[in-house]
């Protein structure tokens, strides 16, 4: 019986199966079953004592096992790629600085023709067209390379400036100042596709690239301080009426069908956690467009050119995976 005790735990101990991690790790144990999700094994630790361990499948790059007895001990080897993930949700946050495409060639000519420099207006111009951006997604992880989820992203731009702008009263030239601070918001919302993949020996570099349609909402917002007429009942004869700085501010707003598409190359810090750069591309037109301000208010008034409002997005991600 001590014989046969002997006997059994030294092939126990002797089995020499090999598990290869996708960090190129090697593990010498005895694999005593594999699963959809893990592989359970047994270890010798130094102290001579046997453990019952496991590993994740998403883990494993290839695994080698020690055939059944029926098939005479031969050693075999098994490569197992996997395509289900363990960790199958997955949250993604960016940020960093934007660049729209929208043509603000007719506001620049108008600043200029009130007798303003072209580097006033293209100064001005270029604020508004560089801003930042902030963009979350959730995915939900069909297969190791293909999630399927949603996706959020808000723009923002301001500038501030204050230009020269005339008129004539009675053939008399006049001219004043006008001071504008103007904002601009732009939402995105959508479902979104995701795509990995996982390179280097170590997989530790991620690829992933996203594509998404959805809804833009688009507001611009200006504040402004300049000549008003005074509107009384007194009206001195044959004069102008009287005239004073006041605020005056406006709002335009529309809303239209977008498509966003994103690349990033990340780095894998652990199993769950990923980090690097991103860029996106984000296309939309708006057909339809809503103002209003102290002299007149427009809804959905539909525009003889498109207004392009496309955009391209920089900076860095995290991804979390759980």
């Amino acid at each position: 019986m001590l014989i046969w005790l002997f006997a059994i735990s030294l092939t126990t101990v002797s089995a020499q199966d090999k598990i290869i991690t996708i960090r190129m790790d090697t593990i010498e144990c005895l694999i005593l079953s594999v699963n959809a999700e893990r592989i359970i094994y047994e270890q010798k630790t130094d102290g001579g004592l046997i453990t019952g361990k496991s590993i994740s499948i998403s883990d494993v790059l290839q695994y080698f096992r020690s055939e059944q007895p029926e098939s005479k001990g031969e050693v075999y080897c098994q490569k197992h790629e996997r395509r289900q993930p363990e960790l199958r949700y997955l949250f993604s946050l960016q940020c960093g600085a934007a660049h729209t495409f929208t043509d603000f060639s007719d506001f620049k000519n108008m600043i200029v023709n009130n007798r303003n420099t072209a580097q006033k207006a293209d100064d001005y111009i270029k604020k508004l067209k560089n801003g930042y951006h902030v963009s979350s997604e959730f995915h939900y992880l069909l297969t190791t390379f293909l999630g399927l989820g949603a996706g959020y992203s808000f723009f923002y731009s301001e500038s501030e400036g204050k230009f020269f702008t005339s008129w004539s009263v009675m053939n008399i030239p006049i001219f004043s100042t006008v001071e504008i601070d103007e904002k601009i918001y732009t939402h995105f919302a959508g479902i979104s596709a995701l795509f990995q993949q996982s390179l280097g020996r170590n997989k530790t570099i991620r690829i992933t690239e996203t594509i998404s349609p959805g809804v833009v909402f688009f507001r611009d917002e200006a504040r402004g301080m300049e000549i008003q007429n005074f509107g009384g009942l007194y009206q001195p004869s044959g004069q102008a009426p009287p005239q004073y700085y006041d605020y005056s501010n406006s709002r335009t707003k529309s809303s239209a069908f977008g498509i966003k598409g994103g690349l990033s190359a990340e780095y894998c810090i652990t199993p769950n956690l990923s980090a690097g750069l991103n860029g996106n591309f984000m296309w939309s037109k708006l057909y339809r467009l809503s103002a209003k301000n102290s002299e007149f208010d427009m809804e959905r008034q539909k525009l003889e050119k498109s207004i392009n409002i496309s955009r391209i997005d920089y900076g860095i991600t995290v991804r979390y995976n759980f």
